[in-house]
C-alpha cells in the first residue's frame, strides 16, 4: 500500500478526526494531510463550504474531505431518557457512551451497547472521548447539569453539546457558566432546551428529538460518507490479508439528484472485489470498471458521470444530476 494511505489508516484507527487534501488539476491524485488550522484558512477563502469540498488556489484544484470515526454520543446521565437515547443511537451507527455515578442506572442491562462509566460526571467527562463527540447532558439534577456541561465546554474540540431543561432552569444555568468566564458567543453554540422542537413528551420522543438536532448538526459539517467498508479493505491490503492492487472512487462533487453525496466511497480491486459505495446502478458499475483499469495503471483519474435523459442510452439513469469521481490507486 503506498505510504500516505498508511499513514492515513493508522491515522483512522486512533480515531482521530483528520483532513486530507487531494489534488485536482496539475499532479490528480497527490495527497497530503492538513492541519485544522489550514483547514480554517481555507473555509474562510471558500466562504466557510460544507466539507467536503474543492478548494480553488492559484489555478489548482483541490478535494478537502475530513476522515474520521464513528462518531461517538456521551451521554452524562442514566435515567430512563438516556436508555432512549442510547438505544436509537445505536440503531443510527453512532458509537455511545453513559456517564452516572449510580451503579444501578449504568448496566449492561440498560445500556448493553454503550462504554460504561460508573464515576462522577464532572471527573468522568475529563475522558478523552475524540473530536468527533457529541456531548448530551441529561443528569438528575441542576448541579450535575451544571458541572458536566462546564467540563464539556472546556474541552478543546466537540462538535455539538446539548443540556435538557426547561428555560427557565437553562437560563440559570447559562447564568452561572457566564459568571465563571464564558462569553456569550461559546454558550449560544449549546443546543439548550435540547433537541428538536416536537413537543416531545416520553422519553423516546425525546430520543428523536435530540437525535434529530444531532444529525442536523452532523450533516452540516460532513457529506454524504460510507467509509468502514473501505477502511476495513485497505486493513487487510495493510497486513497482507488482500494481496491485490486495488483503487479508490471518491464522489468530489454532485449535482441534482443523485444516490450518493460528495465523499462517499468505493474500494475496488483489480480482481473486481468490491468495497463500499458510490450509490450503486449503472454509475457504481461503470466506476468498477474503472477502479478496476486504474489499480493496474496506477493513472489517477477525474470523471464526471452524468445522470441526466440525454445519457440514459449509455447509463440507463433518469435522476436528472451529475457526479463527479476522483478515481485513486491505493497500492
Amino acid at each position: 500500500m503506498k505510504a500516505i494511505y498508511e499513514e492515513i489508516l493508522a491515522l483512522y484507527k486512533k480515531k482521530k478526526i483528520f483532513y486530507t487534501m487531494t489534488s485536482l488539476s496539475t499532479q490528480i491524485g497527490e495527497k497530503k494531510l492538513i492541519g485544522r488550522e489550514q483547514l480554517k484558512k481555507m473555509e474562510l477563502k471558500a466562504g466557510k463550504k460544507k466539507l467536503p469540498f474543492v478548494f480553488t488556489e492559484a489555478e489548482e484544484k483541490y478535494f478537502i474531505e475530513s476522515i474520521n470515526d464513528i462518531p461517538i454520543i456521551v451521554i452524562a446521565g442514566g435515567g430512563h431518557v438516556s436508555c432512549a437515547i442510547a438505544r436509537l443511537a445505536e440503531f443510527l451507527e453512532f458509537d455511545t457512551a453513559v456517564i452516572d455515578d449510580r451503579a444501578e442506572f449504568v448496566t449492561q442491562e440498560r445500556f448493553p451497547h454503550a462504554k460504561r462509566y460508573v464515576e462522577d460526571v464532572e471527573a468522568a467527562l475529563q475522558r478523552d472521548f475524540g473530536d468527533n463527540a457529541y456531548y448530551v447532558i441529561v443528569t438528575k439534577g441542576h448541579r450535575d447539569d451544571f458541572r458536566a456541561l462546564s467540563a464539556v465546554l472546556a474541552k478543546k474540540y466537540y462538535r455539538y453539546a446539548g443540556m435538557i431543561g426547561s428555560r427557565q432552569k437553562v437560563g440559570i444555568t447559562m447564568h452561572k457558566l457566564e459568571q465563571e468566564g464564558y462569553s456569550k458567543e461559546v454558550l449560544a453554540q449549546v443546543h439548550a432546551p435540547i433537541g428538536v422542537p416536537i413537543g416531545a413528551i416520553t422519553p423516546e420522543e425525546i430520543a428523536v428529538s435530540i437525535l434529530a438536532e444531532i444529525i442536523e448538526v452532523k450533516s452540516a459539517f460532513i457529506g454524504d460518507r460510507s467509509q468502514n467498508n473501505v477502511f476495513a479493505a485497505m486493513e487487510k491490503i495493510s497486513a497482507g490479508q488482500l494481496k491485490q492492487n486495488a483503487a479508490l472512487a471518491t464522489i468530489i462533487d454532485k449535482h441534482g439528484s443523485s444516490p450518493r453525496g460528495a465523499g462517499s466511497k468505493m474500494l475496488v480491486t483489480e480482481s473486481g472485489e468490491v468495497f463500499g459505495s458510490i450509490g450503486g446502478g449503472a454509475v457504481e458499475f461503470a466506476a468498477q470498471k474503472k477502479c478496476a483499469e486504474i489499480a493496474v495503471s496506477k493513472q489517477a483519474a477525474v470523471i464526471e458521470y452524468d445522470l441526466g435523459l440525454q445519457n440514459t442510452s449509455d447509463l440507463g439513469m433518469i435522476c436528472g444530476g451529475h457526479v463527479k469521481v476522483l478515481f485513486e490507486a491505493v497500492c
